[in-house]
């Protein structure tokens, strides 16, 4: 299961409490649920006692954190995915809710971004990250909404993190993509039926594997913490609980939103 954040100096961390029966019965799709904030995400929807589903294009991952879950005592399901597929997407949707009759919420977390400057950005590699980050979200929203009004709730999670609005050089394809997120959760909430809810979570830089595979990670974190409120890295867990807060029944007049988590660096 996931680890707790860890402390930083000046950082007041306060400890996390999890309800145990919270999402019992509850049927929840976790997307890139084996990397990054996907692996902090999947396991606190399963310790608050959710059937969790795993969607990952990462088989080999896929396989091994679905038994990490289920040696913790997680009750977890896992279908290989890759969301830039629409049929793919159709297939596992469809699995999900032939074996489970039902999905409550989709916690949607896949994203590439691949550093190319504009003038020389190969378009294969635009189109993929259009393909996965904005076409991906799409393509899960029409698969999954169709089970949701029927049972008179639902909850849609996307992200669209702090770049859309503080771009940087050489994302260009990634920020469009995550900006087109904004409006999608904002066009699609208007058609989301009783009881659904289609919002966005909007994390800062968050401290994850792929973030500290870049070389210049602590520089970045140097340059981000200064700028916040909280003065520490984000955590996977910090957009987890606020996935699982959004994904939750007190969440019912919630819509249309984006949940910033970014320590207080943006202000909206």
């Amino acid at each position: 299961m996931a680890a707790g954040i860890e402390h930083e100096k000046g950082s007041n961390v306060p400890k996390t409490k999890v309800y145990l029966d919270k999402f019992a019965g509850y049927v929840v799709i976790v997307t890139e649920a084996a990397a990054g904030i996907g692996e902090a995400t999947s396991p606190i929807f399963a310790q608050q006692r959710a059937q969790v589903i795993l969607f990952e294009v990462d088989k080999p991952k896929l396989k091994d954190f679905k038994a990490s879950i289920q040696q913790a005592g997680g009750k977890v399901d896992s279908r290989p995915c890759d969301i830039s597929n629409d049929e793919d997407i159709c297939q596992a949707v469809a699995g999900t809710t032939q074996t489970y009759k039902k999905i409550d919420a989709l916690v949607n977390l896949a994203g590439i971004y691949p550093y190319h400057y504009l003038f020389d950005y190969p378009i294969d590699v635009y189109r993929r990250v259009i393909s996965v980050n904005l076409d991906g979200a799409f393509f899960l929203t029409q698969a999954v909404i169709p089970h949701m009004p029927k049972a008179g709730y639902g909850r849609i999670t996307h992200t669209s993190p702090f770049t859309y609005g503080e771009p940087e050089p050489g994302l260009v394809s990634y920020v469009a993509s995550k900006a087109g997120i904004i409006g999608l959760v904002r066009a699609t909430a208007t058609e989301a039926g009783p009881g659904v809810t289609i919002n966005a979570v909007m994390p800062s830089l968050i401290d994850t594997a792929h973030v500290r595979a870049n070389d210049g990670s602590q520089n970045l974190f140097e340059r981000v913490i200064p700028k916040q409120t909280v003065k520490r890295k984000g955590h996977p867990l910090d957009v987890a609980h606020t996935a699982c807060f959004i994904a939750s029944p007190e969440a019912s007049f919630f819509s249309s939103q984006v949940f910033d988590c970014s320590g207080g660096e943006t202000f909206h």
